[in-house]
């Protein structure tokens, strides 16, 4: 997630991202020796089929964030694209189209 910078630094934002049936998000927390204090985000929803990431953005600034799958069920499933929105400001916005996927 990149901000271009051209309204400031723009806080309390929603990077949403929802995974088909075919994979189980795997909870790095639960795991020992994960260090979460070093994140570059304030929290992260992680939910049965999607990944809520809630973080900031400085001007000019980018953030990458990585989410562990494990693929559970073979088949071809739509994966919808990732959306980040701020969240107490609906002209803040963006969104990537999805796309087909396929677990062998």
């Amino acid at each position: 997630v990149f901000n271009p910078g051209v309204r400031g630094e723009v806080k309390e934002l929603a990077l949403t991202q929802i995974f088909p049936s075919g994979w189980e998000i795997q909870n790095t927390r639960l795991e020992s020796g994960e260090n979460t204090t070093s994140s570059n985000f304030d929290y992260q929803d992680i939910r049965d089929d999607r990944v809520i990431t809630y973080f900031s953005l400085k001007p000019n600034e980018s953030k990458k964030f990585s989410v562990k799958l494990t693929a559970t069920y073979a088949g071809k499933f739509y994966m919808p694209g990732p959306y980040c929105e701020a969240m107490y400001d609906n002209t803040i916005a963006s969104y990537k189209k999805g796309g087909w996927v396929r677990v062998e």
